[in-house]
Formats: C-alpha cells, sequence, structure tokens
C-alpha cells in the first residue's frame, strides 16, 4: 500500500514539472474562420447533446487544432448527407471525420488521417444466417443516407438498402425487425445500443469492415486549409494531447499485471528523485512565477486601458446610430420579448406625442395600439411572424383620419434568441391626396385624348359620306359612281359602326362569367382563324406548353384578347419570322406568352401602347390593346409586355389558375 501511495505522488510530481517546464499554448485570436460540417447524430464522434451543445472525439480534435494553429472554428452540425451537399456547394470549407476510401479521392482532398474507422454488420441476437457480407444477399440492409457503408455494399447482389437520416434511426429499424442487418460505424452503433440499453437484443457478426484512415475532407478548390489541418494534427500528436482526448472518448484497455517488487523499487526510485527535483527548482519557480506576475499584471493593465478606449468608441457609436434613427422619415419603435417599449426614435416620439418615460410601457397602453392589433404583435413575438407594408386609417385626436403604413419585424441576437421586434411606421396621408391629385389630372388628360382621338375617327368617315353625298346628284346617272357611292359609303358607315362598338366595349365592357377552360385549346383555336394570314407571312409557330394549362375567365373575352395580341404578332414580324406560344403555371397564376422576332418597340411607345387611340398602324384605330387592357383586368388578371427594338416582342397574359387534378368546380365548367 505505501509503495502504491509513494508511485502515485512521483507521478504527481511528473505531472507538476511538466506543467512548470512546458507552458500550455495560447489561444492566438485570429480573423480567419473555418466553417466545418460534421454529422449531428454520430456519438461518440460527434453529436448534438441533450443540452444542445455540440459534443464528441472529432469537436476535442478540432478545438486542439484551432488552439494549437490560431485558426477560428465554426461548426455546422447537420445530417450526413446535407453536410456532404453542403461541402460541395461551398457552403461551408470542410467536414471533420471522413473515411478516405478510393472513390472519395477522385472528389475530395484528405487530411493526415487522425483515427483509423471501421464498420461493422450488426444483426438480431437469434439471427445465425447472417455472417459475413456476402450473406446480405438478397437481404434488406438499413444505412445511412450519404454513408461509405452505401459503397462497401454496392458490390453486393440484390441488397435492398433502406437508408436513414443517422445511424440512430437504422439501429431502431434493426431493433424494430424492420431490416435484417444494419451496417455502420462500429464504435456508434455500439453507443446507441447501450444507450437505449438494447444490446442484448443484438450482436456484431463477422470481422471489422473496411478499416480506413479517417480525416478531414475538402474540396479540390480549398486544398490549402488541409496545411493548417495538418500542422495542428501533427503538433496535438506530438505533445500528447491527441492521446488524452482518444482516452478521453474511447478509454484504454485494462490489461491485467502485477507489480514484481524490482519494478515498485524502480517506480519509488523515480517518485524520489522527482521529488528531490520539485525541491530543487522550486525557489526558481517561485522567483519566476513572480517575474510572470508582474508581466501579467501589466498586460492587465495595457487590456484595462484598450477596453476604456473600446468603450468610448461604443458609446460614440451607439449616440451616433440614435442620431440616424432620429433623423430618419420614418417612425421606428422595438419591443423586447414581453412585448414593452425598449426604443423609439425621437420622430415617432414626437408623431405619438410622447416623452421618453415611455421606454418599459407596454404596447397596450400607448397609441400605437389604436391602429396595430395586438395579435400581429404576439404573432411576431411568437411565431416569428413577419408582416410587410401593411395600411390602415388611424383617427387621431379632433376625428382627424391619417393613412398609416407599418411593417412588423423580429429581432434576433447573434445566436438566434429572440431579442423582440422592430415596428417601421410611416405616415402617407400626405402621399395619398398627392396620388388623388395626380390621378385626377392623369384622368382628365386621358379624356381628352380620348374626345380627340374620338373626333378624329368620326370625321374622317363622315367627310367621306358627305362628299359623296354631294356628287351623288350630280353623277346620280352613271352607273359606275352608283356602284362606287354603294360601295364606299358603306364600306365607310361599317368603319363607323366598328368604332362604335370598340368604344362601347373600351367604356363599358360586359361583365364577365368565368369557367375553366384550356389556354392551349384556345390559342390554337385562334391561330387556326389567322391560318391564312400565317401562310401569306410565312410565320413559323412554335408551341411550348408544360402540359395542360388551365385558367378561369370569360372565354370570349379571353378569345378577344389573344386575338389582338396574336394578329399583332403576325403582323410585326417580317416574312419568314417565329412566333413561340407558351403556357405554364406561375405561382397561383395560369400565364401565357405570346413571343415574336418582329420589329419590337421602343420604352416610349411600351409605356403607351394600352393607351386609347394610339396605334403604330397606318390605318389603326387604336382601341385593340386598350380594350385587350381592360378586359384582363375585368378578369382577375394582368397584361405584361417586355420589348426591344429590332429585336422583338413578349406579351404576358397572367389569369386566375384552375388545375384540373384539383377539385374545383370552376374547372369543370367548360
Amino acid at each position: 500500500m505505501t509503495t502504491r501511495i509513494v508511485l502515485r505522488t512521483g507521478l504527481a510530481v511528473c505531472f507538476f514539472l511538466s506543467f512548470l517546464f512546458f507552458p500550455s499554448t495560447v489561444y492566438q485570436e485570429s480573423k480567419n474562420v473555418i466553417r466545418i460540417a460534421g454529422d449531428n447524430q454520430f456519438p461518440p464522434f460527434e453529436y448534438l447533446s441533450d443540452a444542445g451543445v455540440y459534443s464528441g472525439f472529432n469537436i476535442d480534435i478540432m478545438n486542439a487544432v484551432s488552439i494549437q494553429t490560431g485558426t477560428n472554428i465554426e461548426y455546422y452540425p447537420m445530417p450526413w448527407n446535407q453536410a456532404v451537399k453542403a461541402l460541395r456547394s461551398g457552403q461551408v470549407d470542410a467536414i471533420q471525420g471522413m473515411k478516405k476510401t478510393e472513390a472519395r479521392k477522385g472528389t475530395y482532398e484528405f487530411s493526415a488521417p487522425y483515427f483509423t474507422s471501421s464498420q461493422a454488420i450488426f444483426v438480431l441476437k437469434d439471427n445465425m444466417y447472417i455472417r459475413k457480407v456476402d450473406d446480405l444477399e438478397g437481404r434488406k440492409v438499413a444505412v445511412q443516407r450519404g454513408d461509405v457503408a452505401t459503397d462497401l455494399l454496392s458490390r453486393v447482389k440484390q441488397v435492398q438498402l433502406i437508408e436513414a437520416d443517422n445511424q440512430q434511426e437504422a439501429i431502431r429499424l434493426l431493433t424494430g425487425e424492420k431490416v435484417d442487418a444494419f451496417v455502420g460505424n462500429r464504435i456508434t452503433g455500439q453507443y446507441f445500443l447501450q444507450k437505449s440499453r438494447q444490446q442484448p437484443l443484438t450482436k456484431i457478426v463477422g470481422e471489422p469492415l473496411d478499416a480506413t484512415d479517417y480525416g478531414v475532407a475538402v474540396m479540390p478548390e480549398n486544398k490549402g486549409l488541409l496545411s493548417v489541418f495538418n500542422k495542428g494534427i501533427s503538433q496535438i500528436k506530438s505533445d500528447g494531447t491527441y492521446q488524452k482526448i482518444e482516452k478521453k472518448w474511447f478509454g484504454e484497455y485494462i490489461m491485467p499485471y502485477s507489480f514484481s517488487l524490482r519494478q515498485t523499487l524502480l517506480y519509488l526510485e523515480i517518485g524520489l528523485v522527482l521529488t528531490f527535483v520539485i525541491i530543487t527548482f522550486i525557489l526558481w519557480w517561485n522567483r519566476s512565477l513572480k517575474k510572470e506576475v508582474g508581466r501579467r499584471t501589466r498586460q492587465i493593465e495595457r487590456i484595462n486601458k484598450e477596453l476604456k478606449e473600446k468603450m468610448v468608441l461604443l458609446e460614440d457609436n451607439v449616440h451616433f446610430q440614435q442620431q440616424l434613427l432620429n433623423s430618419a422619415y420614418s417612425f421606428f419603435i422595438t419591443l423586447d420579448p414581453s412585448g414593452n417599449i425598449s426604443m423609439m426614435n425621437q420622430r415617432a416620439m414626437e408623431y405619438l406625442r410622447l416623452e421618453k418615460e415611455i421606454i418599459g410601457t407596454p404596447f397596450v397602453q400607448t397609441p400605437l395600439s389604436a391602429f396595430i392589433p395586438e395579435q400581429e404583435i404576439l404573432a411576431a413575438l411568437e411565431d416569428k411572424r413577419v408582416f410587410l407594408q401593411k395600411e390602415t386609417v388611424w383617427t387621431k385626436e379632433r376625428s382627424e383620419k391619417r393613412n398609416i403604413y407599418y411593417s412588423i419585424s423580429r429581432i434576433q441576437t447573434m445566436g438566434g434568441d429572440n431579442a423582440g421586434v422592430a415596428l417601421n411606421i410611416m405616415d402617407t396621408t400626405k402621399q395619398k391626396e398627392l396620388e388623388k391629385k395626380i390621378a385626377q389630372e392623369d384622368r382628365l388628360r386621358s379624356l381628352g385624348q380620348l374626345i380627340a382621338g374620338i373626333a378624329h375617327e368620326i370625321r374622317n368617315p363622315l367627310m367621306s359620306i358627305l362628299t359623296y353625298t354631294q356628287l351623288l346628284p350630280k353623277k346620280f346617272g352613271s352607273p359606275e359612281f352608283r356602284a362606287f357611292f354603294s360601295r364606299h359609303v358603306t364600306s365607310e358607315i361599317t368603319r363607323l359602326n366598328a368604332l362604335i362598338n370598340d368604344l362601347l366595349d373600351y367604356s363599358r365592357p360586359k361583365k364577365s362569367e368565368p369557367i375553366g377552360f384550356s389556354l392551349y385549346e384556345i390559342a390554337q383555336g385562334i391561330v387556326h382563324l389567322f391560318k391564312q394570314k400565317v401562310k401569306e407571312a410565312d410565320v413559323s409557330i412554335h408551341w411550348e406548353f408544360d402540359g395542360e394549362v388551365w385558367a378561369t375567365a370569360d372565354v370570349q373575352q379571353i378569345k378577344q384578347v389573344l386575338m389582338n395580341v396574336i394578329l399583332n404578332a403576325i403582323e410585326a414580324v417580317e416574312k419568314g419570322g417565329t412566333i413561340i406560344i407558351r403556357g405554364y403555371y406561375q405561382d397561383d397564376k395560369a400565364v401565357l406568352q405570346v413571343e415574336d422576332n418582329g420589329v419590337g418597340m421602343t420604352e416610349e411607345e411600351i409605356h403607351k401602347m394600352f393607351e386609347p387611340f394610339y396605334s403604330k398602324k397606318l390605318n389603326g384605330v387604336g382601341l385593340g390593346l386598350s380594350v385587350t387592357y381592360q378586359l384582363v383586368q375585368e378578369n382577375n388578371g394582368e397584361i405584361d409586355a417586355s420589348s426591344k427594338e429590332g429585336e422583338g416582342t413578349v406579351m404576358t397574359i397572367s389569369l386566375p389558375c384552375c388545375r384540373k387534378d384539383e377539385d374545383d368546380v370552376s374547372c369543370h365548367g367548360n
């Protein structure tokens, strides 16, 4: 017993001396940050603990490398297959703990190995027919999605792989008798079985599989990072840090042994020598410690001075930010997680006629609750909802109504915790009044343009009819004149009648009667009507439809819209031109596009194209696209044009969507 006490004393003295003469590595802060992804459920290598802390063997290794190399590391725990995707897409710089297989060498670059990982076959205790990999032929085998076990089993014929998000889920499939076997990491599998106390239900069969080097993986373009990892791994292996981490997570085998008397005496002598060394150098260490204390004291004083300077800068920054908020045109207000006012800029306080004592007051006790619903504040605080550009009317004192726009956004700390909500409020009363005034002026201007256009369009045929009528008494005896009179007067009267009909459609469009219909069938019918025009113009029609595209609108009105749009496209292209008609769904809309490679339009022409009586055609009235615009609006749709002069035009019509696979009565009305 005494021998053991002396031995332990000697070992403690050795450790104390090593601490004295070999100072620990000091972490050097670096601005370099390496983003490392890892499995969030792969204990004991890497996992999220019950407390939400990312822990494990790989984490400790990377932390030790970080300290040795002075590099900052950010961890991104996620399912393994997502980690691999994140590495390939560049969202992270590296993956910790990837097996270096032949298949992966062509895709990734690997650091120096710091562990040897092997796979194992796990089966239920009473399974007697699976003993090796070849016995898995034709069996259901659970594996982790993206795990190296998938490559290992690729050579087994007819094996049915059941992929799980993590190895714990794969083990549940085995113990729940959903699969015949589970192939995965030998250590991780045993960890989960022991933790869930299901080890008596299973066993490991065969020899360890695919023992492979295990290290950090990066994409080839980040190969330069490997020098950092290789340097850190080499250092922690040489200074004993790696061995301590390995023993912490995997322990070590305890072999039976017995001390002989000679061994005991040897250890006793070592302990005595070490004790003598400690006594010899204790005075030296005491003196060195005093020097170190003095040096650290000066260092702390310097740090305190720097902290004071930073505090002054921080206060200046806060003051500067407050000035920015106070000078903003909008009203900014923040609420803490309890719904109390935590900050308010000067404009908001003046607008709401509040004092500084408002800070800390519950939201419901302020004028804000008069126009911002309390349930929206609670939804933003509790359900993380965002409300953007909501419009409301606030009746202030003396029945003064104000138009208000407000937005509610959630505020988070750097750690992702809830810090409250921010309110951004604007008074748009004057803006609304100005918009009404501009709209009224625009209507008057449009009315003047409309009247001028009507007068011009009616005057021309009336002048022709008047001229022919005045000549009628003189040339009534001429058969040629009578035929000419009959033909041209009839044509001018027909033209006037068509103009009146267009004006009626423009001013009082017929109320739409929406039903479900196929955009492809309607467009195809319109193209068939223009078959002769298409042939004469030598135009090539191409169809691009994503299957059946169904819309809900008034069929006759949409036919009129498509006739105007497609006819304009045919007349815009030169001989041998191309028109593409495509249809598809976009969100909750059915979209039809007509694209041509014709003459195109200038920006000014695009701006005016939907105005009444504006036309580029020699004999055009200029009501076609105006009526088209009104008909699309009448059917709750939108029409838009994009064009470039000399390159063509794209007309896009969006209508309410009606999918045939949905249980919608309106889809079956046609």
